[in-house]
């Protein structure tokens, strides 16, 4: 409990009284300190409460200044609060709150404060006396992003995007004073406030104010979060009006081709597709859409039931630009890779120019509240002027774990340990990967631990992300081609049509999982005996002596892990999970020759190149069909081959030998136990 005498006038602050704040960030701590011990508030709830003074104490300072601030409390005020509940200072709070209601009607709610009438004279008390106005705009910059990040991570993750990302889209980006720049779904205002400091680090002589009010913009559809973004737009010198809460989706033609760039971190599809037909109707991308047969993708009249709202976000942000306007937008890496999203890159191929895709790890977001995989793909509107080759990076390190705690490098180039909490020391590459964008394509070579290159324009294909286009797995696709290889689908049968077991008739069946085939001796080690009304959905093949199976899906697909095997007499009519592909009619090679390629890293990284999906990664068959499998003379082969079945045999007799020695184990031991 504070005490009256030792913190507050004896009348209200005149203007003259307020001075900078020397640290605004250890205010607000301490506001956020006093309330969760006296309230137990939940931080998100702090959040909004502390949010909405600030907007008081604003408004207070911009229109009162010349009347009397009115934002302030006084001795004999908490005197009377302490012992009535009440004093002349709520009914002063009060008047203010219904100003600001005028003044941002769609933001500010109309509702009492949740704080208690103590919590809220030891808030007032600790800001009375601050010039948020005066205080510099680093400080006030540094205060309320500490804040932010403090009350958003985790339950508020939606509304937070890691800053090294952040900085990277900006620094990508590079802006102008003379661009205009929105975030349609702007959070708590991240990308603008980064893109304010980059502004002004570089152009020192534009007018502050009046750049932000003039060229910056941002919609929320959250109100408590708008009411964020306007504030500490705020702080930055911008006027109350740059934010706007509003849904972004819905239609506005007055917005479209009024921006030069358009940054943001849309909503994610895990949080529910968007229904509303209103919305849906103005989508070309919320249609169906179909292959035509020329292998092109294009739309019907059919509006879908619903569309997962990042899709909406990128035609949202195109219609948005200019002509030559560019687009920085987080996305589920899904979005750039799944067969199912074909559709919505062709229409992003149709409409933009990709000028860089660079890969964000999984931990990037945990601290956040989510672990999706995401990406940040960069665009140009329009193919005008659009760059020859597309930028591809993928950022191993982005200077935190999953915790959100800070990493360090753990010695310099020169050998010496280092500490401490410098940080120029954390552990990220997310600065270099900006560099060797700033860079562009050049001869010499990148720095190992970076893993960026750039992509020729005319070799990106229906796919969009990075691991599709890895320099060495392009390099050994050129060395494959002009071996003359041929597509696994030209070379074997891979089946597509389930058995029909389940309706034949009452006989059990043997099932093979992917667990039951060991990579390492290429053998199925267990099966399970089982009714057919017993058997898992994945139950699909029923296998030949001779097919080849291969997992299509799990972690250990495109690894050494990946479990692959020739089928022998004794496991003929298996039937197995559609885990496995099944090749059948090997024809042009000799089977146990593909076997041996199929362990390959040529074959592994051929696979690994074309799978999808990050929770369940995997294969499509038509994918697999596409793998390159070089074809030896037929002496060479043949000798290949011939190891590779020697090598087989030999382990099935070692099995046999071992499963004796085993057996004379179990006997001896058995005479002991008589």
């Amino acid at each position: 409990m504070f005490s009256a005498s030792n913190f507050l006038p004896e009348a209200l602050p005149n203007p003259a009284d307020l001075q900078p704040a020397a640290n605004l960030a250890s205010v607000f701590e301490d506001i956020h300190n006093y309330v969760y011990a006296n309230e137990g508030m939940l931080k998100d709830k702090i959040f909004n409460e502390v949010v909405r003074l600030l907007a008081l104490k604003l408004h207070d300072e911009q229109h009162h200044s010349t009347v009397g601030l009115r934002f302030g409390i006084t001795a004999p005020e908490f005197a009377v609060l302490a012992r009535t509940g009440n004093s002349e200072f709520l009914s002063r709070l009060r008047q203010l709150q219904v100003e600001v209601i005028e003044r941002f009607p769609r933001i500010f709610p109309d509702i009492p404060f949740q704080l208690k009438p103590l919590s809220l004279a030891n808030a007032v008390a600790k800001l009375q006396l601050v010039s948020l106005h005066n205080t510099s705009q680093d400080a006030k910059g540094e205060a309320f992003q500490t804040f932010v990040y403090r009350h958003q991570r985790g339950d508020r993750g939606e509304f937070f995007t890691p800053i090294p990302i952040v900085r990277l889209a900006v620094e990508i980006l590079a802006p102008t004073p003379t661009d205009r720049i929105i975030d349609p779904a702007c959070g708590s205002g991240g990308f603008l406030i980064e893109v304010i400091s980059y502004i002004f680090a570089r152009n020192p002589s534009v007018m502050r104010s009046s750049y932000i009010q003039e060229q910056v913009r941002g919609i929320e559809f959250n109100p408590d979060i708008a009411l964020s973004a306007t504030i500490r737009l705020a702080f930055e010198g911008a006027a109350g009006q740059e934010i706007s809460c509003d849904n972004s989706l819905l239609s506005n033609p007055s917005l479209d081709a009024s921006f030069d760039l358009v940054l943001t971190n849309p909503p994610f599809g895990s949080k529910g597709k968007v229904e509303d037909r209103a919305i849906l109707r103005h989508y070309e991308l919320a249609r169906k859409w179909t292959k035509t047969p020329s292998s092109e993708w294009e739309p019907s009249t059919t509006v879908l039931p619903g569309q997962t709202p990042e899709i909406l976000f990128i035609e949202k942000c195109l219609r948005l630009l200019r002509p030559g306007g560019r687009l920085a937008i987080v996305l589920p890496e899904g979005t750039l890779q799944n067969v199912s999203y074909s559709y919505v890159r062709s229409w992003i191929r149709r409409h933009a120019s990709p000028i860089a895709v660079i890969g964000i790890p999984q931990e990037a977001f945990i601290p956040y509240g989510t672990g999706i995989k995401t990406s940040l793909l960069v665009l140009q509107k329009g193919h005008e002027g659009s760059p020859q080759a597309t930028f591809m990076g993928r950022i191993h390190k982005i200077g935190y774990d999953v915790k959100g705690q800070p990493t360090y490098r753990r010695s310099s180039s020169d050998g010496r340990t280092l500490g401490g909490m410098d940080s120029a020391l954390i552990d990220e590459d997310v600065t270099t990967m900006a560099e060797a964008f700033r860079r562009g394509p050049t001869e010499e070579p990148y720095p190992p631990e970076l893993d960026s290159f750039f992509l020729p324009a005319i070799e990106l294909n229906s796919r969009l992300d990075v691991d599709h286009y890895r320099p060495l797995d392009q390099l050994l696709i050129s060395r494959l081609s002009r071996a003359s290889s041929k597509p696994l689908s030209s070379i074997a049968s891979i089946l597509q049509l389930p058995d029909s077991f389940r309706s034949d008739g009452t006989e059990q069946i043997r099932y093979v999982a992917i667990s039951d085939v060991d990579a390492i001796s290429m053998s199925v080690v267990s099966s399970h005996l089982m009714h057919p009304s017993e058997a898992p959905s994945r139950a699909t093949y029923r296998l030949k002596a001779g097919d080849i199976i291969t997992a299509i899906s799990g972690a250990s697909t495109g690894t050494a892990q990946q479990a692959t095997t020739i089928v022998s007499a004794d496991d003929e009519g298996v039937i197995c999970s559609n885990g496995f592909a099944v090749l059948r009619d090997v024809s042009q090679v000799d089977p146990h020759f593909l076997l041996a390629f199929m362990r390959t890293e040529e074959f592994l990284n051929q696979v690994r190149r074309l799978m999808t999906g990050h929770a369940i990664p995997a294969i499509s068959t038509a994918d697999l069909g596409k793998v390159l499998v070089p074809i030896p003379g037929a002496s060479e082969q043949r000798q290949i081959a011939e190891a590779m079945r020697a090598s087989l045999e030999a382990r099935a007799q070692s099995a046999v030998l071992a499963s004796k020695a085993l057996h004379a184990t179990k006997l001896y031991l058995r005479r002991l136990a008589e």
